[in-house]
């Protein structure tokens, strides 16, 4: 009976597609490299599915349209900013990133009232992807925002 059972599921198994977790990590380097180094906003519209959505942004905003705007305003106020991948792991459809932006602040940020400092700053994150069929499909960051402030506040603001 049990031998009946593993040959009649067993193929079953063999027919499911598991995501590579190295086939995927490899999407995430060249992902960072050619937008976050290079900044070719090109590659958004070939890896973001028109779904994605990252949880850090504005409800509703939504795919590589989406995401080219966002960094169009990070770009605004970080002219010069690019991204180091300093650790990535990779498990199933999931991709963790380690990061850091260097930049000089020379514009404002949305959302942060302080105004261009000119100085060279470093934000530090983490981000975790969710990759569904090639495709980066959402996103979840958590930043050093605080460190961030510290950087570019004046030293008379609490």
């Amino acid at each position: 009976m049990s031998y009946l059972v593993l040959t009649t599921v067993l193929p079953i198994f063999t027919l499911i597609s598991f995501p590579s977790p190295s086939k995927n990590g490899a999407l995430l380097k060249r992902f960072y490299k050619e937008v976050y180094e290079d900044w070719n906003m090109e590659m958004v519209d070939e890896v973001l599915s028109a779904e994605f959505f990252s949880h850090d942004w504005p409800e509703g905003q939504k795919g590589p349209e989406a995401f080219r705007n966002y960094y169009a305003a990070l770009k605004k106020a970080v002219p010069d900013a690019r991204y180091k991948v300093q650790d990535l792991i990779a498990d199933g459809d999931r991709v963790v990133v380690r990061w850091e932006m260097h930049g000089t602040h020379k514009g404002s940020f949305p959302g942060i009232d302080i105004a261009p400092t000119g100085q060279t700053i470093t934000l530090k994150g983490i981000a975790i992807y969710r990759i569904e069929k090639g495709k980066l499909m959402e996103r979840w960051v958590v930043s050093d925002l605080h460190g961030l402030l510290e950087e570019i506040r004046p030293s008379s603001q609490p």
